[in-house]
């Protein structure tokens, strides 16, 4: 029982000195410099067919204006109702919320 008490001790003791010597402090810094960057573009999606005869002339998906307003949002507040009986259709004592 000495032995085996000896031994973790010495154990704990050599983990935590080890962890206590690994400091970070003395590791060198890397200096990470997002400008050094290199983005990779492809010019060519490869849909498969022309899109030209499918757009307005003179199309250019990056000109105007973009607003906020202009996106319809679904209110959720909104109940459904579905002008029928449900209950015909489902089983006796079906409850969705039990698992």
């Amino acid at each position: 029982m000495k032995i085996r008490n000896t031994l973790v001790i010495f154990f704990a003791a050599a983990t935590i000195y080890a962890a206590a010597k690994n400091s970070r402090d003395n590791a060198p810094m890397e200096h990470f410099d997002v400008n050094s960057l290199v983005f990779i573009e492809e010019d060519d999606l490869g849909l498969g067919f022309d899109t030209a005869p499918y757009l307005p002339e003179n199309f250019d998906p990056y000109c105007g204006e973009f607003s906020l307003e202009s996106i319809n949002y679904i209110d959720e507040a909104e109940e459904l109702e579905l002008d029928f009986d449900t209950s015909g259709y489902l089983p006796i004592g079906f409850d969705p919320y039990i698992q």
